[in-house]
């Protein structure tokens, strides 16, 4: 398939050819992929049908609203205002949960929907989202962008990438310690064609986007090379990193960022609003278009990354834009960060990421940015394949479009018919009366947690203090009741009732598996964690046995095996 940007999407026909010109070449190649067939497209559909019936629970359809859209969607930190500060979850989790978005949702549309870019953009109809909306990935938590039909195999090996050496040019920067060669994502060799340029041979292209993500992703490579490497066979590997990622999501990271009540509540309920029993089985778009969003304004504007980009004296932390830019698919591999004149053919060694300084283990570690109605302002600085900002720098429509994530989002919200925040916190107060609580934001709550002028200026000139854009009513339901530590009641539920909906019909469901437990080493007994991963992928320092105690680990031990599709 075509490399894809941020907040890009594929166009059906775009999709459908690639995976036939895909299919032929990986049948005369030589090479082995996993190639569990060429995967169907599956739907999106509204998690609140009823809200569809009654424009009062919509934005209202006016020029005036997508103008008001445009001025909501300059959510850059006001720099006068004091910094919300960070939150207590640590900073992998914010690419974590970028990870699982790319592994369900992929958004192909037919060619002819209208562009964003249309001044006179209207909502599109219900049978226009269901005729011309599509989901390029399976909707499931099974791993689908790592165990794709593009990923290149080695036996029962997934194939990695190996790091370029610095050699003796950069007397600033050093590999750093423990780290061996393995350490990128396979790719294609230096070409001419952009679009091919040391592109990453992965089932997702945009995990290649970061360098976190991109880390990330070689993280489960290594996971199920190393569970090949203790006895199990690729079917065996497939499955236990399979459920034991699911895992993390319901138990680790789903507690993070969500009311940890309400996670807990829907998993011993099996859920309340979610009906993953469906048919045609759907991804809900106020999950993937709004709730899901929540993660964009945790993005910090600069990481402890490694030893040679920390913030210590003579050193600096690697900023926002080094780590979107250097990266084969939304930058290069130079020049620059101690680069050759012709840059990298693959990732250079002194960036390789040092996970201690991502997750909670023991040292000081980054923390995500506190959710509220603002993001970092490299995300209205989207790039072009090449690692060129969007935006031409001026304030036009098509420059805020083209290279601001936030008028993206809202005007995305917009045209798919999202109900408002207020109408679903409203079906929420219905559909969970008697299980908990749920708070419709005031219009004083919505402006209290405004950023700037001008945001406050826009929500009152699109009537948004009381007909919400769902994204923006997340962010700011965040801030007002968890103090941005955590996503508020509406966020929380729908995005518990989704992701937890979306371990259930995996064919290696960890919830319709009784009595299923963690096997692979970790630090608690009950519950595997994304730090847990990054021992088992040798990416990250085992942790330290006090005196006198032995850690007991066991091997890997495959279970249902028979559920596992290759």
């Amino acid at each position: 398939m075509p490399r894809l940007l941020h907040g890009a999407t594929l166009t059906l026909e775009e999709i459908r050819g690639s995976r036939q010109r895909l299919a032929a070449q990986l049948i005369a190649s030589q090479t082995a992929y996993v190639m569990p067939g060429l995967i169907a497209t599956t739907d999106y559909d509204f998690l609140f049908p009823e809200l569809q019936d009654d424009d009062a629970n919509l934005l209202e359809e006016s020029r005036a609203t997508r103008d008001a859209l445009l001025g909501l969607g300059q959510m850059m930190p006001d720099p006068t205002n004091p910094d919300p500060g960070d939150s207590g979850i640590p900073a992998a989790y914010t690419y974590f949960g970028q990870f699982v978005d790319h592994d369900i949702t992929l958004e192909s549309k037919s060619a002819t929907l209208p562009e964003l870019l249309d001044q006179n953009l209207t909502p599109l109809s219900r049978a226009e989202i269901a005729s011309k909306l599509r989901n390029g990935r399976t909707g499931s938590l099974d791993l689908d962008s790592v165990y794709s039909l593009k990923a290149p195999m080695i036996g029962d090996l997934m194939e990695l990438g190996t790091v370029a050496s610095l050699g003796s040019a950069s007397s600033q920067f050093s590999r750093p310690p423990l780290k061996d060669n393995f350490n990128d994502l396979p790719r294609e060799p230096r070409c001419n064609a952009l679009e091919m340029d040391r592109a990453a041979r992965i089932g997702d292209e945009r995990n290649d986007e970061n360098l976190v993500t991109s880390q990330l992703h070689v993280a489960f490579l290594r996971a199920h090379n190393a569970l090949v490497a203790a006895g199990a066979d690729f079917d065996q590997a497939m499955l236990l990193l399979r459920q034991h990622y699911q895992a993390i999501v319901l138990t680790d990271f789903l507690p993070r960022v969500a009311d940890p009540d309400i996670v807990a509540d829907t998993i011993a309920s099996g859920g309340r609003i979610f009906d993953w029993l469906a048919t045609p089985y759907c991804v809900p778009l106020e999950f993937t278009v709004a709730a899901y969003r929540f993660g964009h304004s945790m993005v910090r504007p600069s990481y402890d990354y490694n030893v040679n980009f920390t913030s210590t004296p003579g050193k600096a932390a690697l900023t926002l834009e080094q780590l979107f830019t250097f990266t084969a698919l939304s930058g290069s591999f130079g020049p620059g960060l101690g680069a050759p004149p012709d840059g990298f053919d693959t990732l250079p060694e002194h960036l390789i990421i040092e996970w201690e300084h991502f997750v909670d283990v023991g040292q000081p570690f980054n923390c995500t940015r506190k959710i509220d109605t603002g993001l970092e302002r490299e995300l209205f600085r989207l790039r072009d394949l090449d690692g060129s900002i969007l935006s031409d720098g001026t304030t036009s429509t098509e420059a805020m479009l083209r290279a601001h994530l936030a008028v993206r989002n809202l005007l995305r919200g917009y045209l798919l018919r999202l109900p408002t925040g207020q109408a679903v916190a409203c079906a929420l107060q219905k559909r969970l009366a008697g299980v908990r609580e749920i708070p419709i934001l005031s219009e004083t709550d919505i402006l209290n947690v405004a950023l700037n002028k001008g945001q406050r200026n826009a929500l009152k000139q699109g009537k948004f203090t009381t007909r919400t854009p769902l994204w923006f009513y997340i962010l700011a339901e965040a801030a007002h009741c968890a103090g941005g530590n955590h996503l508020g009641p509406v966020g929380s539920t729908i995005v518990a009732e989704v992701l937890v909906g979306l371990v259930r019909p995996s064919a290696c469901s960890i919830l319709r598996a009784p009595g299923w437990c963690p096997t692979l080493p970790r630090a608690e007994s009950e519950r595997f964690t994304l730090t847990d991963l990054l021992r088992v992928a040798g990416v990250l320092a085992p942790a330290a046995v006090p005196a006198g105690r032995r850690r007991r680990t066991r091997q890997p031990r495959p279970a249902n095996r028979e559920a596992s599709a290759r």
